[in-house]
């Protein structure tokens, strides 16, 4: 229903309409522009700007398109906590995108003599399981467990250090000291996050994030990461396959030679 490559283009207000529209999808098919409106916090003029990047000529021909899409056995609709998932994979579904995010960071990843994970909380047994991921298919990598672990008194040199860091909003405190830190100590960074728009987005070399509307249960944040395990393991394949087709070029040059 929206396109990989548009969504990546919205601005922060569009991008507020997105995510209520696919967080809410059932209560906007019976809104008007004005309910919308004011239930997401933004104008109508918004609203319009946001559907007219996605192809629609306006909020009727959406409403209709969405009614249309939502036709589905009532079983498929039970859980609205699916959706999210749904829409990720229907945005990667446009593969050149989503394609071309994850091959540079395998290269990032094959460009660094150690990788690194980071995170707080869940985004942390995610960022473990990166490290394990990765260390499978024979590529250093580590996680960092604990959050509160003070910085070295000496500056290091991480030239040769990739440091990516899992963050459900991107706006962490933990998450964004190691990311300063590292950085300022010459290492390359990568944010995976739902917020393409966070603080963390901002101050690392580069970010995949899914964008995703966030759930909250009281003060813990327990939105979905199935984005993120997906994105970790293709890009821990992806780095694999150059690492071995660079190994072939290398091996095929040298009988060349």
């Amino acid at each position: 229903m929206f396109p990989y490559q548009k969504v990546h283009e919205l601005n922060r207000l569009e991008l507020i309409v997105y995510k209520y529209i696919i967080g809410h999808t059932k209560e906007v098919q019976n809104m008007t522009i004005r309910e919308m409106a004011d239930a997401a916090h933004v104008s109508t003029t918004t609203i319009l700007r946001f559907l007219k990047k996605m192809d629609y000529s306006g909020f009727s021909e959406f409403k209709f398109a969405l009614k249309q899409s939502l036709k589905q056995p009532a079983k498929a609709q039970q859980d609205p906590s699916m959706e999210p998932i749904k829409n990720f994979f229907q945005l990667v579904a446009d593969e050149e995108p989503f394609d071309n995010k994850i091959n540079q960071a395998a290269d990032m990843i094959n460009a660094s003599d150690l990788v690194l994970f980071f995170g707080v909380g869940n985004s942390g047994r995610i960022a473990q399981f990166g490290a394990s991921i990765l260390s499978s298919y024979g590529i250093y990598s580590l996680p960092i467990i604990d959050p509160f672990q003070p910085e070295p008194f000496s500056d290091r040199d991480f030239s040769k250090t990739l440091l990516i860091l899992v963050s459900i909003s991107g706006e962490t405190d933990q998450v964004l000291e190691q990311a300063r830190y590292y950085k300022k100590n010459g290492a390359e960074t990568i944010a995976l996050t739902a917020n393409s728009y966070s603080v963390l987005n901002q101050i690392t070399d580069f970010s995949i994030s899914y964008d995703t509307p966030q759930n909250r249960k009281g003060h813990i944040n327990v939105t979905t990461q199935v984005p993120i395990v997906y994105t970790l393991e293709q890009m821990s394949n992806c780095a694999y396959h150059k690492m071995v087709d660079q190994m072939d070029n290398r091996f095929t040059e040298h009988v060349t030679d």
